[in-house]
């Protein structure tokens, strides 16, 4: 259909508006007709280069710098909210609420914020939390949270970061409920089916630090009725493998 002036770094489709949105290191978000193979909604400049993006019913939401920004697909003029996340470093990813009244977002430092679009509730989930600092050498290292995946039908969400770990989450509390045992490469992706029975997650290499022992990347998929909720961590075994 054409390309980006640079690195493109996600791809979604909008089945409302029968619409391909493409995001990239050249700091542009470009609306493409896949029927006609051409731009039908043309190309958005943004501040800073999109490394995540999420749609949200008919909105499309982008991770520019430290901030979301969100397009009404219907009207693409401009975005009609830009909001602030209580990130001080890059938003690395971006996702939708299972019931698409918010979005979470994880940063390069370890930090997850949980934000809703519709103003008004801000303050039933609007906050932000250290989601993945590792203790190292008696310090707390924070490493980038590269995905999350909120459950389709339960108040929880899952994190996955650069250094192998994924972990299940209360999103009220923002408590740990369960973390699983390490992968050998960094949690690139995580994903649930369409009912929340299963996880799958991909461990990859992602070139992120240069000190990254590069080996096969493996997809994880986990039965979630396995596990037993509980408010203290739990380490949970892998499944089945890929």
């Amino acid at each position: 259909m054409g390309k980006h002036g640079h690195t493109a770094t996600c791809v979604e489709y909008s089945d409302g508006t029968d619409q391909v949105i493409s995001a990239g290191l050249d700091k542009k978000l470009r609306f493409w007709d896949p029927k006609e193979k051409c731009e039908n909604g043309g190309c958005k400049s943004v501040d800073s280069e999109v490394w995540s993006m999420s749609l949200c019913g008919v909105y499309v939401l982008a991770a520019v710098g430290v901030m979301v920004d969100a397009y009404d697909l219907r009207n693409l003029k401009g975005p009609v909210q830009s909001k602030d996340c209580s990130m001080d470093y890059q938003i690395q990813c971006v996702r939708s609420f299972s019931d698409l009244q918010g979005f979470g977002v994880g940063s390069i430092d370890g930090r997850v914020a949980l934000k809703f679009l519709d103003q008004s509730k801000s303050g039933a989930m609007g906050c932000a939390f250290r989601c993945h600092p590792k203790l190292r050498d008696r310090k707390y290292h924070l490493v980038s949270v590269n995905d999350i995946a909120f459950h389709p039908c339960l108040d929880t969400f899952v994190t996955g970061d650069n250094e192998g770990y994924a972990i299940i989450w209360d999103a009220q509390s923002r408590k740990k409920l369960y973390e699983f045992q390490r992968y050998s490469n960094s949690v690139a992706c995580l994903s649930y089916n369409h009912n929340g029975q299963l996880l799958a997650v991909a461990s990859s290499h992602t070139y992120q630090e240069a000190k990254e022992t590069e080996g096969a990347s493996q997809i994880f998929i986990h039965k979630t009725s396995n596990l037993t909720m509980s408010k203290s961590p739990q380490q949970v075994e892998e499944s089945d493998q890929f």
